[in-house]
């Protein structure tokens, strides 16, 4: 759909002063914050807002050092992002707490929130999706070339502080730890293995393919 714009001059005709989109395809999305190491947080509040990228929304609404992130749970593609967004903070006013954050004590927004998009007619939008395709986008090529050789799913040992940690090396190349995929030794190491033990991530080790051993046999992969 093509992208209108009404644009104001004020006295200057050089120079605008507020440029307003109008009729614009994006997604509208619910959030909420988390705690990584699964404590519960005691905030039930979920964001309702717009975006034309939901995954590098998510990131920059996620971007600290703290255990309490925040994550989208349901997203949608809509015609016309800010009027449905405008739609769905007037129905939902009566449980605004602040700005486009909405009270969720009876754990129903969610559903709430995805019996109107599809009331509206809005396109579900797989986040989870689109994230695991840009990872095997950025796979480590030696991992595919190890699947090739010993062919997957394969079970690795990975040692850290002297204890072993079964990893899983799938047939696209990315490695699971602890519920969560990596596409990289390096980042299994320090935001996998290293998170797990430590309860932070770690700032350093190794991305070479020899700190794992297969299980069946022990032998140690090669770069």
């Amino acid at each position: 759909m093509p992208l209108k714009k009404v644009v104001s001059y004020g006295s200057n005709p050089s120079r605008p002063t507020k440029i307003k989109k109008l009729n614009m395809e994006g997604y509208i999305y619910l959030g909420e914050h988390y705690d990584v190491l699964n404590r519960e947080i005691g905030i039930s509040d979920k964001k309702i807002g717009l975006s034309t990228n939901p995954i590098n929304r998510e990131q920059s609404l996620t971007k600290t050092k703290s255990p309490i992130r925040y994550r989208i749970v349901a997203v949608y593609k809509v015609d016309d992002m800010s009027r449905v967004e405008k739609m769905l903070h007037s129905i939902l006013d009566s449980r605004r707490v602040f700005g486009e954050w909405f009270k969720d004590d009876d754990d129903t927004l969610e559903g709430d929130f995805v019996n109107f998009m599809n009331a509206y007619g809005a396109e579900v939008y797989n986040l989870e999706e689109v994230k695991m395709e840009q990872i095997i986008l950025k796979t480590d090529n030696r991992l595919k070339d190890v699947v090739e050789k010993h062919g997957a799913p394969l079970n690795l040992i990975r040692k850290y502080l002297g204890v072993e940690y079964d990893v899983l090396l799938d047939e696209r190349g990315l490695l699971h730890f602890n519920g969560n995929v990596f596409d990289t030794p390096n980042k299994l190491y320090n935001n996998g293995i290293v998170f797990h033990v430590k309860k932070k991530r770690g700032g350093s080790g190794t991305n070479n393919l020899s700190q794992f051993k297969i299980k069946e046999t022990g032998e140690r992969l090669v770069d």
